[in-house]
């Protein structure tokens, strides 16, 4: 007897909460300090190696030129899922607007509530977007920092 194929459910995403709207503010915090803390320190690495080229620390300056565009387009990945569940969202917000009659005092008022819950999900899947595409950002940032801050 064959087994019964199991189909893919499909996860809708939870609402964002006012909880992930300050973690994402508290990671932007981090990782503006933990920048603040990496130009620091390679500046005068940057330096030495300008005054000195046969003591620079080539090995740094050759992370700080790998490492950016392996993070950002690692952000860009973790926040597709994200993006097109923002454009599905929209897509299915404009294909009932069009549907509903657009006359009356209960339609404005059913169409004007729907716009509210349409920018409520927007902006909770907004903030997992951007929280997203961060993470990676943030854990590279903040790995230098560490990194960096224990060389010191």
């Amino acid at each position: 007897m064959a087994k019964p194929r199991k189909t893919p459910r499909r996860t809708r995403r939870k609402a964002a909460t006012s909880s992930d709207a300050f973690a994402l503010a508290t990671a932007g915090a981090e990782l503006a300090l933990a920048s603040l803390r990496v130009v620091n320190a390679r500046t005068p690495m940057i330096a030495q190696a300008l005054n000195d080229p046969m003591r620079g620390n080539y090995a740094e300056l050759t992370r700080m030129v790998s490492e950016k565009p392996l993070a950002f387009a690692q952000g860009a990945a973790a926040g597709g899922p994200a993006w097109l569940a923002m454009a599905a969202e929209s897509n299915r917000y404009l294909a009932q607007v069009w549907k509903t009659p657009s006359y009356g005092v209960a339609p404005a008022m059913t169409a004007s509530l729907g716009a509210v819950a349409f920018w409520g999900r927007m902006m909770s899947l907004g903030v997992a977007w951007q929280s997203a595409m961060l993470a990676p950002v943030h854990a590279a940032a903040t790995a230098n920092a560490r990194r960096l801050d224990a060389k010191a």
